[in-house]
């Protein structure tokens, strides 16, 4: 599959918060890094705010989609164990949307890091700590924190809690914290921008009106047949235990259906050709 840049967001809860609590902003931020080993993906910026997050990255739709679940599977899985919440990010929708010019990553760049000031945080974004905006033009500043390389593997499970083997060079804060500088292409937003000055003006330009149009303008991507029919026996095997459809009961067969249309946005005629169950009866699923 050819890699692009996309724009991932989720829409926000609106009875709840999917990190509360310094503790799980942290959690949170130690998820991105963790969660982006798994993908051959590239990070240009990131921001999580108390109910949503944005995500800029460069890699294959697939790889997108599929790093966007596992994140909102993670937030979900600490939302129960933290608060009890059992629902957590079952019904949040997960938009991506592909970055087509310059001008369109300047903004959208722009827009995920001034998403504090948008919410009314009165704070300048690279203050932020929840997000990958001090990391850009500073140099090569070593950050302050502990080396991973010089921690015991019980150290690190202990700060962590994840047994994910991450770089050795990652460095950690006294909160245990993986740094941002460890695994956002700072490089890639730097030759975007070209110098510090033009990503200071781009922050300091309220751009929210002009980008949410573009968003509301430009589709959100969708997977091809091909592309959704090779995510298909691992998200079988996820969610099902099968190797194939044809294994499945007429229950299994509908609650995929809701699947492919929740997590790949696949309307009712891609559905139909995916499952060759009638489009009237996912009409009335989905």
């Amino acid at each position: 599959m050819e890699k692009g840049y996309y724009h991932i967001s989720s829409r926000g809860l609106e009875r709840n918060d999917i990190f509360k609590s310094r503790e799980d902003f942290i959690a949170g931020m130690n998820d991105v890094a963790i969660t982006l080993l798994g993908f051959d993906l590239r990070i240009l910026c990131f921001c999580l705010m108390s109910n949503h997050f944005h995500f800029v990255l460069y890699g294959t739709l697939g790889d997108c989609r599929r790093f966007s679940e596992e994140y909102k599977r993670k937030c979900a899985i600490r939302m129960w164990r933290h608060n009890g919440d059992v629902k957590g990010m079952k019904d949040v929708d997960i938009r991506i949307n592909r970055i087509t010019s310059n001008e369109y990553m300047e903004n959208v760049i722009a827009y995920v890091l001034r998403n504090p000031l948008a919410a009314g945080i009165t704070i300048m974004p690279l203050h932020y700590s929840w997000s990958s905006a001090a990391v850009y033009f500073c140099g090569d500043k070593i950050p302050a924190g502990k080396v991973l390389n010089d921690m015991s593997a019980r150290k690190r499970w202990r700060l962590l809690e994840s047994r994910q083997n991450l770089p050795d060079h990652y460095v950690v804060n006294d909160e245990g914290m993986i740094l941002p500088l460890c695994y956002v292409d700072r490089e890639m937003v730097e030759k975007i921008f070209r110098h510090p000055s033009r990503l200071m003006m781009a922050l300091a330009r309220k751009i929210e009106t002009d980008v949410e149009i573009l968003f509301g303008a430009a589709e959100s991507v969708s997977m091809t047949d091909q592309e959704i029919l090779t995510e298909l026996p691992s998200l079988l095997q996820k969610e099902f235990g099968k190797e194939s459809l044809a294994q499945l009961s007429m229950e299994q067969r509908v609650m995929l259906c809701l699947m492919l249309n929740r997590n790949f946005k696949a309307g009712i005629k891609q559905i139909a050709r995916l499952t060759h169950l009638s489009p009237e009866l996912i009409s009335a699923i989905v």
